[in-house]
């Protein structure tokens, strides 16, 4: 596992086994994991977030699209929308359960130690533990 100092803290993270277990996923935008309206508009203004927050993810070998469980919160009077998604990776924290928010633009991160028993009906089956919950809240404007 390689190891990331974020905000002061340790956090051990298997970026090649979280890119495999990610890589056979469908897209949240597909009927085989949600496909409704909300998560298609997610799965295509996601990937216009900015590079900072595309590498925020890459860093635990996260694929945005996929995996996660996506809520549409609000519509912001700006013509975006509120999100909050939750993923998985394969890694744990040091020392802590879980970490004080992180902003990143228009994004804030929250990171747990995921303690809770599988299976679960939330983590893909093939994810075994030790697994990091990674919460994203996002507005996102779609640029397709």
């Amino acid at each position: 596992m390689e190891q990331l100092n974020i905000n002061g803290h340790i956090v051990k993270v298997d970026v090649q086994k979280t890119k495999a277990l990610y890589e056979p996923l469908p897209l949240i935008s597909d009927k085989a994991h949600c496909g409704c309206e909300d998560c298609s508009y997610y799965t295509k203004a996601i990937v216009h977030a900015s590079p900072a927050i595309q590498r925020f993810f890459e860093q635990f070998g996260i694929d945005p699209r996929k995996e996660a469980e996506v809520w549409r919160a609000s519509e912001n009077k700006d013509g975006t929308y509120y999100y909050v998604a939750d993923y998985h990776f394969i890694g744990g924290i040091q020392g802590n359960k879980e970490l004080d928010w992180i902003d990143i633009e228009e994004a804030s991160f929250g990171l747990a130690n995921h303690t809770k028993k599988l299976p679960s009906p939330m983590i893909p089956e093939t994810f075994t533990t030790p697994i990091i919950e990674l919460i994203v809240r996002i507005n996102l404007r779609s640029n397709s």
